[in-house]
């Protein structure tokens, strides 16, 4: 036999047992007994609800409801709930894995027809999942993206929404926005492709690609925009028609894109590994910038980080704000900008947090309010090594009058390698997923953590497994209306609710 024959015979049996292990449903993994470790730690919350003069999350006339319809919650990517979620109370834990090598559920939505959806990525790609809330079975999937080899920087697919159609709304790396929609047939679901819209001739026109597009989402007007790794943002409006994109940055110096866009009434918000943008759509359909901000990238991406510039998604506050971290040198920063273009400067506050050359934060922050929490995610290095990140956990008020902004508290002693935080406003707990200092240095025991809103102090922790495969490696923390959280892991999905 040919050694060509030979190669391509074993590339389609190392492809065919991928598919295999993909379409496979593992049983649910069960802790390690590697180590007798304690399975909760502090005491149950008693709830203190958080005092707003007017609603954290925003509600997107073209998305489902706040809360429920991204990985980040809303179209500001608040990461804040108006629903409790566990307060800690003899709380049962369950989890059922993805893959037999490893898959993360990164994130989870609830539609109004009762199954749990999400993305599950795996060394072979993306999926769209449909699940059983209670059960964590899966009802439904349908591939979305297939990668080799392992490594590359995820896109198409992994950020998705749900539309106010109850339709999950995802870019394919196919170049195209998909529409997809849960059927059921007696017994059964299915996934449904219910539109397609084709992106290919206004990246195209910008530059040939190959495209990796990470998100897409409507604006106020129903227009639907795109943004790319390589720095590419657009739109398209909702037929599908009048597509057209721009390239950030100058032919010499383009600028990237890691992260998720944030859209509000005020427009879009797009970070690059420059500067933070906020866009609008002309009246020819073309992406008109309204105003651009450079932050401070500092001099070489920190440990810790995906890219060379911000590890933060926008964040907004209310219609009156934007906020990401940036990467200085020295202390990073949480930057606030007036959402509103302005004279001078857009620039609210330019305020340090974590030690000196020992901070970086590349999730989200959570809005709360005028509140912004962030977490230190330093020296985090994946999902197989013990995790030896950075503490850092810190809230930052911005000043009711717009005139800069304040440390209400940060705490040195907590550490969150690498989930996005949560805070519920109906009880006032930030919810992170953590490790814990008291058990043995080279074991992987992960717990889901509850830290006080109002004080920074940890109220309690609950152990969820030990093992690689319960680290979440940024998968995200879900909380559903009924109040159980749902975390993304390496191995799948994890559920924790009260008992009582």
């Amino acid at each position: 036999m040919k050694r060509t024959t030979i190669v391509l015979a074993s590339l389609c049996a190392a492809l065919w047992l991928g598919w295999a292990w993909l379409n496979a449903d593992p049983a649910r993994p069960t802790p390690s007994t590697a180590a007798d470790v304690p399975t909760f730690l502090g005491s149950p919350a008693q709830p203190r609800p958080v005092a707003l003069t007017e609603q954290s999350s925003i509600q997107h006339p073209y998305l489902a409801g706040a809360g429920v319809n991204s990985m980040h919650n809303d179209a500001g990517q608040t990461d804040s709930y108006p629903w409790s979620g566990p307060l800690g109370h003899s709380a049962q834990v369950s989890s059922r894995q993805f893959h037999r090598l490893a898959g993360s559920c990164v994130a989870q939505s609830f539609t109004q027809a009762g199954p749990m959806v999400g993305t599950c990525v795996s060394p072979f790609g993306v999926t769209l999942v449909a699940r059983d809330p209670e059960s964590l079975e899966v009802l439904a999937r349908q591939i979305i993206t297939r990668w080799l080899p392992i490594g590359q920087k995820f896109s198409g697919g992994v950020y998705f929404h749900l539309d106010h159609r109850d339709r999950v709304l995802l870019a394919t790396n196919d170049l195209a926005i998909q529409l997809w929609k849960l059927a059921r047939e007696g017994e059964n679901w299915r996934w449904q492709l219910d539109e397609s819209l084709d992106l290919a001739a206004p990246l195209n026109r910008i530059d040939k690609g190959p495209h990796h597009i990470i998100d897409v989402m409507p604006d106020w007007q129903g227009n639907y925009w795109f943004i790319t790794r390589a720095g590419i943002i657009g739109s398209i409006d909702r037929a599908g028609q009048n597509g057209h994109a721009i390239q950030l940055g100058e032919a010499q110096r383009k600028e990237g894109i890691d992260n998720a866009l944030a859209v509000g009434k005020n427009g879009v918000f797009v970070v690059s590994s420059h500067a933070m943008y906020n866009f609008s759509r002309d009246d020819s359909g073309k992406p008109s910038i309204i105003w651009r901000a450079p932050y401070d990238r500092g001099s070489a991406p920190k440990e810790g980080t995906m890219g060379w510039g911000s590890g933060t998604t926008p964040t907004l506050v209310g219609n009156d704000y934007v906020a990401i971290t940036d990467n200085a040198d020295g202390r990073v920063n949480v930057m606030v900008y007036a959402q509103a273009p302005r004279n001078g400067s857009q620039q609210i506050c330019k305020h340090p947090i974590f030690l000196e050359n020992r901070g970086t934060t590349e999730n989200s922050l959570a809005a709360v309010g005028l509140s912004l929490i962030a977490e230190n995610n330093f020296g985090y290095s994946g999902p197989k090594n013990i995790p030896q990140s950075e503490p850092g956990l810190a809230r930052v008020d911005i000043r009711a009058d717009g005139s800069g902004c304040d440390t209400a508290w940060e705490k040195l002693t907590i550490t969150s390698p690498s989930a996005v935080p949560k805070v519920s406003t109906a009880n006032g707990l930030i919810y992170l997923y953590t490790r814990d200092d008291k058990n043995p240095e080279g074991l992987h025991a992960w717990y889901f953590t509850a830290v006080d809103f109002h004080t920074g102090d940890v109220v309690y922790k609950q152990l969820t497994g030990t093992g690689w495969l319960f680290n979440n490696h940024y998968g995200s923390i879900s909380i559903s209306p009924d109040g159980a959280a749902y975390v993304g892991m390496m191995g799948g999905l994890v559920k924790i609710t009260d008992n009582e």
